[in-house]
């Protein structure tokens, strides 16, 4: 008996009909929210997120249309991941062969539960067949056991010939001893420890979260040229600097350089050393540090310098460091 599968456009289509939401909130993922919804809706958006949309549109399609089980078992890691920690004291789904063979009709003369009615391949998202044992495609849906039990009622047979189960726990129930509870292999070294790992991972990033600075610098060297020489001798060197805005407001920073002496602080197109950043968003400043002439930061081969950023809101303060690159001729 064939097992039965959904069509591919049937699929498909359906993927493709929730595309727009899932495609959107990759977008959103990388940008403000309400920002993005009205470039799309206006059609004014950047031509990269339309692009993106696309691809993703189309990637859905494929893999939810036609490729299917397929992504599950080759590109998802989960499976490996599975496979990897399970053992024989691991709850799983599995077939109770030593109940169910010889399987075959009803009106056969078997000693076997399993009627062979297909039941369990038929509902399989995955297409496999778990009386074949423990296989690599399973995701531990549970259809299986379902679609069992529901053919065990009709015929007058028992549940649970296809169940959760542990594997350490065949040899007593061939014998008609009870299977184990199931909460009892939870409570043993292995388990403690995965919980303890995950759960210190867990705190560790909402602890991360919480810490987090709300503003962030980075200093960047224009290497091209390292430096220029000013008419009257002073030596002048550009730089890019990011800065970060955590806030979910707009904030005013300003931008200042640690004390080292004869190097003056320019910014590009920006007064008084401020400069504003909107909400959620990150801003690149140009910005010049001056060496006056025969000081010790123009003549020497480089000088370290500290770019200093302060929230003219709060107070908050933070800094990055670079070098400052002198003409030794």
């Amino acid at each position: 008996m064939t097992p039965i599968r959904c069509r591919p456009f049937s699929v498909g289509w359906v993927q493709c009909a929730n595309a727009n939401t899932v495609l959107r909130s990759g977008q959103f993922y990388f940008a403000d929210a309400p920002q993005p919804i009205r470039q799309l809706w206006a059609f004014q958006a950047p031509l990269a997120a339309y692009g993106f949309m696309a691809a993703l549109t189309t990637t859905t399609f494929v893999f939810g249309g036609f490729m299917r089980e397929q992504i599950c078992i080759y590109m998802c890691p989960w499976t490996r991941i599975q496979a990897a920690m399970m053992d024989e004291e691991t709850l799983t789904v599995a077939y109770r062969d030593w109940r169910g063979e010889p399987r075959g009709k009803k009106h056969e003369n078997t000693t076997g539960d399993c009627i062979d009615c297909m039941a369990c391949v038929n509902v399989c998202p995955m297409g496999i067949d778990i009386r074949d044992g423990q296989q690599l495609a399973c995701i531990t849906c549970a259809l299986c056991i379902d679609a069992c039990d529901d053919v065990m009622g009709k015929t007058g047979k028992p549940r649970g010939l296809i169940d959760y189960c542990f594997l350490s726990d065949e040899e007593e129930t061939r014998k008609g001893s009870d299977p184990k509870a199931n909460w009892k292999p939870i409570l043993r070294p292995r388990t403690i420890i995965y919980t303890t790992l995950w759960s210190a991972v867990g705190i560790s990033l909402v602890v991360a979260l919480f810490i987090r600075p709300e503003i962030d610098i980075s200093v960047a060297p224009v290497r091209n040229p390292m430096f220029v020489t000013l008419s009257d001798g002073s030596i002048r060197n550009s730089y890019t600097v990011h800065l970060k805005n955590k806030h979910g407001e707009d904030r005013d920073f300003h931008l200042s350089v640690g004390s080292v002496a004869g190097v003056q602080m320019d910014l590009e197109g920006a007064l008084a050393g401020t400069l504003m950043v909107p909400a959620d968003s990150a801003a690149d400043q140009r910005l010049y540090l001056t060496a006056k002439r025969a000081s010790n930061a123009a003549t020497a081969d480089s000088v370290e310098v500290r770019i200093w950023v302060e929230d003219l809101t709060n107070g908050d303060r933070a800094y990055a460091d670079s070098k400052f690159r002198g003409s030794t001729k």
